[in-house]
């Protein structure tokens, strides 16, 4: 019979045993690499670990140490030797097939976690959430040259207001969004800026569309298309108004540029809107002329503080460097 310090020191020594094992098993499970199925390939194709060791640039004794390795570990042996060429044995041939599904997970698997370093792959989703007034306009253009230079990705275009869009970015919703500066949401940075300025949008008919410029004054007693009052611009606009004692109402409001536009397109007054937004509606019957005062207005693109960019993203920011 054991006394009780004979029993935990016994206890004590199968304890540290039982860890020894553990960290073997898990030392031997750890060496077996890619570079080991690889080399069961290029023996099984070749035959010879000297042909093996030149196809993978090898020593032929690091082939050998390679099949060496796999073999101690699946306990058993992969080839045996007949003729002066090594051919599968029984277990090989039925093993071969599992050990090449291996490799051809494992390259996969390779390639795929590059093509997720790289922030290239169909398995990535790029959010971006603009305003509908480019989401069905200028955003399938830039969409498209990104993923021809960048390759296959998945992309989801989101659309609504330019608080709906700040709150889709701060939240994680989207990672990158479009809005109007100054931002109305904590949580945000601006990628990059894009300056633009109030213009006016007239049908080509319009008495006033050989105007180089429309003076807020030449504005009086026009019929107006503004967007609507949640808009930041559209109180600056109705400051500019005040100063020059003019005191009237639009005839229509707009809840996007896209509509303001496509209702002076009908002729049914000047809108008065971001250019840079403006101007991809130039295939409308329209004329775009400055507004005087200028009326300075910023958008930026956004991005979530709270959450790290994915390199998709940055992808996109890089590939629209040049819009302004």
């Amino acid at each position: 019979m054991f006394n009780f310090p004979q029993l935990r020191n016994l206890m004590r020594f199968a304890g540290r045993a039982i860890d020894i094992g553990d960290r073997m098993a898990r030392e031997t499970s750890a060496a077996i690499s890619l570079k080991h199925i690889e080399a069961y390939d290029a023996i099984a194709a070749t035959g010879s670990t000297i042909a093996a060791s030149v196809e993978l640039g090898i020593s032929q004794s690091n082939a050998s140490r390679l099949l060496q390795q796999l073999e101690d570990y699946l306990g058993v042996r992969l080839f045996e030797r007949e003729k002066n060429r090594l051919q599968p044995t029984r277990e090989g041939l039925q093993l071969g097939p599992e050990i090449r599904a291996i490799s051809d997970r494992l390259r996969a698997l390779k390639t795929a976690a590059m093509e997720l370093e790289s922030g290239r792959s169909r398995e990535i989703m790029l959010r971006l959430a603009f305003p509908s007034s480019l989401s069905s306009t200028r955003i399938p253009k830039l969409v498209k040259n990104f993923l021809a230079a960048n390759g296959p990705m998945r992309v989801e275009v989101a659309s609504g207001s330019y608080l709906a869009i700040e709150r889709m970015v701060a939240d994680g919703e989207a990672d990158l969004g479009f809005a109007r500066l100054p931002l109305m949401s904590p949580g945000l940075k601006q990628e990059k800026i894009l300056s633009s300025r109030v213009i006016c949008a007239l049908h080509s008919d319009h008495p006033k569309s050989g105007s180089r410029q429309l003076s807020v004054g030449e504005l009086k007693g026009q019929d107006l298309i503004m967007l609507n009052r949640e808009r930041p611009v559209r109180h600056e606009l109705e400051a500019l108004f005040y100063k020059a004692g003019i005191r009237q109402r639009p005839l229509l409001e707009a809840h996007s540029v896209a509509s303001a536009c496509a209702l002076a397109a009908q002729g049914l007054g000047i809108a008065l809107v971001g250019e840079i937004i403006a101007r991809e509606y130039a295939a409308l019957p329209l004329q775009f002329i400055p507004l005087e005062p200028e009326l300075p207005v910023a958008y930026a693109l956004i991005s979530g503080e709270k959450f790290p960019m994915p390199k998709a993203a940055s992808l996109f920011l890089q590939s629209i460097s040049d819009w302004t």
